[in-house]
């Protein structure tokens, strides 16, 4: 077959993950089996990534970290109908609009079954090294992978023509260094370990961020806790909150159980939890593949996703603050589009000015509100349709319940009217 203008083999592309990512991956990779053989390389033995829920921490049966950061009650941040991918659109809740982690993990298993990509997945595999061998025209460079099977340890080597990059992002915490952490007596811990709220029965609790995990699960634990500080520097949440919570600056030091917050004030504590975030990794990157992580920002990547440096290889869902099956679906299809030849790259020098961050670098993928226009220009460059309006509009009116009732917006209602476009939400009276 030709591609760009060339003569090309079938094309091998490695698969790193099986989470959502990696299965929206090789869904459109085997819609296509005349243009490509995938292959899918997946740590565990189960597909769903980040939602497949455990109760252990810490490490697991091959003393590697637990990839999980899911807790025992979590319920998603977006209604369920807006989560799914466009091509799989089966998740109806309609009231509460959010769902379990456990109801994604469901649809995960049956997007697998229904398009039929277990076939394509090596689990229980580790991949411990991704090299390039370039071979001048990046369309020639191919790719040496390094693979282990965790259960027998034998090492393998394979060659790829691309590599797909679906790791996941939500498995290595970011814990900032605060001084004094040292003498604190208390438990501190960082929500990647967090499972069950009654570990917080009776004591007086310091949630250090409010982005969506340091809200949910600062409300949860305050059902057990005596008290809780949700401790952070952004704009304060206009949402009443439970009784037993309030806000606070962020913590500036620690001296035993007493904090001095950014503003001068001291509280008493008897645990710590940080909400965080996490850090981009990618250690099975050689550094001849020349991606850099620099304060938590991947560069050089044209539209969040393409490696400048070598284009055949992509790294699929680092954009936050967005609904993730939606995007995942056009960041593959245009990956897909790139190496049949149907999109051309244009120059390094107009890449590289694309890959400027939005603001501070350690914020540089969030798009937030502007993660519409970047799916559709991605959609418009991969010659693909557009998203249903469902889920942009879906997503302001959602945002706007978010902001003013933090304790009940998960309960609403979820209506997408007639026309597929105007989406309500009902709260319970």
């Amino acid at each position: 077959m030709e591609i760009g203008g060339s003569v090309h083999k079938k094309m091998r592309v490695c698969v790193i993950g099986a989470g959502a990512a990696g299965l929206c991956a090789v869904r459109h990779l085997s819609s296509d089996l005349v243009h490509f053989e995938p292959a899918v390389f997946e740590l565990s033995d189960k597909v769903g990534g980040t939602w497949v829920y455990v109760d252990e921490t810490g490490k697991d049966d091959y003393g590697l970290p637990i990839h999980s950061s899911m807790y025992k009650n979590l319920r998603t941040n977006f209604p369920t109908k807006l989560m799914n991918f466009p091509d799989y659109q089966i998740m109806n809740q309609t009231r509460p609009s959010c769902g379990t982690h456990q109801q994604i993990l469901d649809y995960l298993n049956a997007y697998a079954d229904h398009f039929a990509i277990r076939r394509f997945i090596q689990f229980n595999t580790i991949v411990e090294c991704v090299q390039p061998i370039v071979n001048g025209n990046w369309r020639e460079t191919t790719w040496r992978v390094t693979i282990r099977n965790l259960k027998t340890n034998i090492e393998e080597e394979r060659v790829f023509d691309a590599i797909m990059v679906c790791n996941g992002h939500y498995a290595v915490p970011s814990v900032p260094k605060i001084t004094g952490i040292e003498t604190f007596p208390g438990d501190a811990m960082h929500s990647h370990e967090y499972r069950k709220p009654d570990i917080y029965d009776g004591k007086t609790v310091i949630v250090l961020g409010a982005g969506p995990s340091g809200v949910d699960i600062g409300i949860e634990i305050a059902s057990h806790a005596n008290f809780v500080y949700l401790s952070h520097n952004g704009p304060r949440l206009e949402s009443p909150l439970l009784t037993n919570m309030s806000q606070v600056m962020g913590v500036e030091s620690i001296d035993g159980d007493k904090f001095t917050l950014k503003d001068g004030t001291v509280l008493t504590a008897d645990a710590l939890l940080y909400c965080t975030g996490y850090e981009f990794a990618f250690p099975f990157l050689h550094e001849e593949c020349k991606v850099r992580v620099d304060d938590n920002f991947v560069t050089p990547l044209w539209k969040h996703l393409i490696n400048i440096e070598h284009p055949k290889m992509c790294l699929v869902g680092l954009p936050s603050r967005v609904i993730p099956f939606p995007l995942f679906h056009l960041q593959v299809a245009f990956f897909l589009a790139l190496l049949r030849g149907t999109i051309d790259l244009p120059s390094k020098e107009i890449m590289l000015v694309d890959t400027r961050p939005f603001s501070e670098k350690r914020h540089g993928h969030v798009l937030g509100n502007r993660q519409w226009k970047y799916n559709n220009q991605l959609a418009t460059l991969a010659g693909m349709n557009t998203l249903p309006e469902f889920y942009e509009n879906g997503y302001t009116e959602w945002n706007i319940q978010k902001t003013s009732n933090l304790l009940k917006y998960k309960d609403a209602e979820i209506v997408i009217e007639g026309d597929g476009k105007t989406v309500r939400f009902v709260m319970e009276k």
